[in-house]
């Protein structure tokens, strides 16, 4: 073998070693997904038929634009958000959401049944829950919070506004993961879902 076609055969070695280092290098951690929970439904101790079952509409529920995204949403500093492209929602969030709010409630509420915003007229809603989100995240600090406006509305009395009520929720982490942060937004939704409960049970249906 000459010294050209030596030098040839370095090179290539050389340029491969390269190649494959830089693909590991740009080689990623695969992103993790998260999904709200609901509570745990308790055993029932009848069913209801359709006639004695309560329908509770829920929505609109408005969401901040910074928030309604894939990555989970976090703040960095006061005034900085950090968006995590590896840590994400397995579905929009706000979708998430408005499903676990109305799990909870028909579990919540006795013989009832929360239907997704909108339904058909002949469905007979009575009572519509709305609900304005400010706030669903993590603050610098570590403190989960969920701060929102909500309204139940009487559709049996052309939309009367029933009651309107402000819930504010926060509890510092003392472990800042996503899987901590989830879970704790998932205690907030629930006790924001107990809140609303509570006031839907006072109603006369």
């Amino acid at each position: 073998m000459n010294i050209f076609n030596l030098c040839k055969k370095i090179t290539m070695v050389l340029i491969l070693l390269n190649i494959l280092t830089i693909a590991a290098c740009t080689t990623t951690s695969p992103s993790q997904f998260y999904l709200l929970t609901p509570i745990k439904e308790t055993p029932a101790t009848s069913v209801p038929d359709a006639e004695n079952l309560h329908i509770i509409g829920v929505g609109p529920i408005k969401f901040p634009r910074y928030l309604n995204r894939s990555p989970i949403v976090r703040y960095s500093s006061n005034n900085e958000v950090l968006v995590d492209e590896f840590n994400r929602w397995a579905e929009p969030l706000e979708q998430n959401f408005s499903r676990v709010l109305r799990t909870n409630l028909t579990r919540l509420v006795t013989s009832s049944y929360a239907m997704e915003y909108p339904w058909k007229r002949e469905m007979k809603v009575r009572y519509q829950v709305m609900l304005e989100v400010h706030q669903f995240e993590t603050q610098a600090d570590g403190t989960v919070s969920l701060n929102a406006h909500w309204a139940i509305l009487n559709l049996a009395k052309n939309k009367k506004v029933e009651l309107v009520r402000k819930f504010s929720y926060g509890q510092k982490l003392d472990t800042i993961d996503y899987e901590n942060i989830v879970a704790q937004q998932s205690k907030a939704l629930e006790e924001l879902s107990r809140a609303i409960a509570e006031e839907v049970q006072k109603l006369p249906f």
